[in-house]
Order: C-alpha cells, then sequence, then structure tokens
C-alpha cells in the first residue's frame, strides 16, 4: 500500500520537513519549490496534506501566505506549533574560528543577528536554510558556514559547530495543514475556526461586522489584514476564532459578520493545538 505524502516547501531538511517528519510520521514527506506549488499538489492529488508556515513570534507574519489564502480552495485541518532552534554548521573538518561567512534565510539570519555579530561572520541570505546547508556542501570553500536544523546537518553531512546560534530561545513557529476536505471534529472539543472577509465600505463596518463573536461569547485570537489589490484601495480580514462552525452561537456570529461584508468565507475549522493551553 502506497504511503500518503505531506508537501512543504523547501528542499528536504527544511524546518518545514521537520515538522512534517515529528507529526505525520507515517507519512513520506514531499519538497516543493514554492508555497503555491506546495498547495497545488494537493489539489491536483500528487499528495494528501500541505504543511505550510504562517507566523513566528519573532519575524512576524510569512509573507505571500495570505495572499494564496485569498483564493485557496483547499481546507485548514490542522495547526502545529514548533520551537525554532537554529544551529551553525559547516564541513566536517570545520571550527568557528575558520569561519568567515554564514549562509541561510533571511529570517535565520535575522533570529542570529547577535551572534552573527559576535563571532565576525558575514552574513549571506539564501532561498532558504537547507539549501544553505546542501550549497556549504558542495562547495570547495572551508570557511563558510551555514545556519539550518538538525535534520539539515544530518541529511547533508555537515558539523554542528554551535547548537542554538538564536539569539533569542523561544523562536515558536506556527504552522497550517490543508487538505481537500475538511476533518470531522466532535463538537465537544476545543476547536479553531478560521475565516477571511471583506467588509463593506461603511463607517464602522469592521467593528460591527465582528461584533456578532463579542455578543454571541466568541473569543477571537487572531485579526489580520492585507490589501489585496496594487491601488490599496481594498483589503482583506483574516480572523481564527475559538469556536466549532456547527454551534449555534458560531452560526448567529457568523450572520452579523455576513450582513456587513461583501465576501465571507470560512477557511477551515480544526482541533486547537495543546500549544494554545
Amino acid at each position: 500500500m502506497q504511503k500518503k505524502k505531506v508537501s512543504f516547501q523547501g528542499l528536504e531538511g527544511a524546518y518545514s520537513d521537520l515538522v512534517c517528519r515529528e507529526f505525520y510520521k507515517d507519512f513520506d514527506t514531499m519538497p516543493c519549490e514554492s508555497f503555491q506549488k506546495t498547495l497545488d499538489a494537493v489539489t491536483s492529488g500528487s499528495a494528501d496534506l500541505a504543511l505550510i508556515p504562517v507566523e513566528n513570534n519573532i519575524a512576524g507574519r510569512v509573507a505571500d501566505m495570505h495572499f494564496l489564502l485569498e483564493n485557496i480552495k483547499l481546507k485548514i485541518v490542522a495547526e502545529h506549533y514548533k520551537k525554532i532552534e537554529h544551529h551553525l554548521m559547516s564541513k566536517k573538518g570545520g571550527t568557528i574560528k575558520k569561519m568567515s561567512k554564514v549562509y541561510s534565510h533571511v529570517h535565520a539570519l535575522s533570529q542570529c543577528k547577535k551572534n552573527i555579530k559576535k563571532h565576525g561572520f558575514e552574513p549571506v541570505n539564501f532561498i532558504d536554510t537547507a539549501g544553505a546547508a546542501k550549497f556549504v556542501r558542495d562547495s570547495n570553500k572551508e570557511d563558510i558556514s551555514a545556519i539550518a536544523s538538525k535534520l539539515a546537518s544530518e541529511i547533508y553531512g555537515l558539523k554542528i559547530l554551535k547548537k542554538n546560534f538564536e539569539d533569542k530561545k523561544e523562536n515558536i513557529t506556527r504552522f497550517l495543514v490543508f487538505s481537500k476536505n475538511s476533518f470531522k471534529i466532535d463538537i465537544k472539543k476545543k476547536v479553531i475556526t478560521s475565516i477571511v472577509f471583506n467588509t463593506k465600505n461603511a463607517p464602522a463596518s469592521l467593528y460591527r461586522a465582528l461584533g456578532g463573536f463579542a455578543i454571541n461569547s466568541i473569543n477571537l485570537t487572531r485579526l489580520e489584514s492585507f490589501f489585496v489589490n496594487k491601488d490599496f484601495k481594498q483589503f482583506s480580514f483574516i480572523i481564527d476564532v475559538e469556536s466549532h462552525p456547527e454551534k449555534k452561537n458560531f452560526i448567529s456570529a457568523l450572520k452579523v459578520l455576513k450582513s456587513f461584508s461583501t465576501k465571507v468565507r470560512v477557511l477551515g475549522f480544526y482541533v486547537a493545538s495543546p500549544f494554545r493551553k
């Protein structure tokens, strides 16, 4: 029987790959070039699930994902939080004193900025962390290093020079999982429902649109806005609410939201991660 697959953006050894392997041990992981191709793999049937990072407590929200969520046809079916641990690595014979440059994704470099400066390394932006590790492995230079995951060091045969190279130890990334169809969840469980909507062009429309959740005692855990066109005249909102979509108070709140919006779409609902506790 063929194993199920979960797609992710990046090369083998990327942090998304690490999260896929941790939470979906019975799946094969599928590397993809972009977030769009990661999602397309599920749409086409090449993968069963897609895992995408959406926000980090240090770097903020992940660029481009909001625009994909605006028109996505897949459903969000799970969320996972993962502590990100950056490791400094080089070829087997390397030492910290030998290093002059360090390669990694711009977010990883920014999250290790103080330690990079402390050691006098020249930071070099790379497309992703796993790609940086692969680049160091394939290079004929002996004075370059990469910042990536422990998994990347194992896959590309690199030596970890310094564990936990990040400046702040509480570095958490939230990942969302996408599928063609929603999963059935017991209405009694703690559930998060994600919604994208556009408000009407009227005074206090956002306040009124969200008022239904307050009246129905539903907690919002996330509210973000983003522009959906180039002239900055229209923007959408994404909210996460603590409620199962089949509950009566959610249905009432959704009616209020719709009455003050031009478009409302439930992106998915899923069991709240234990991290939220």
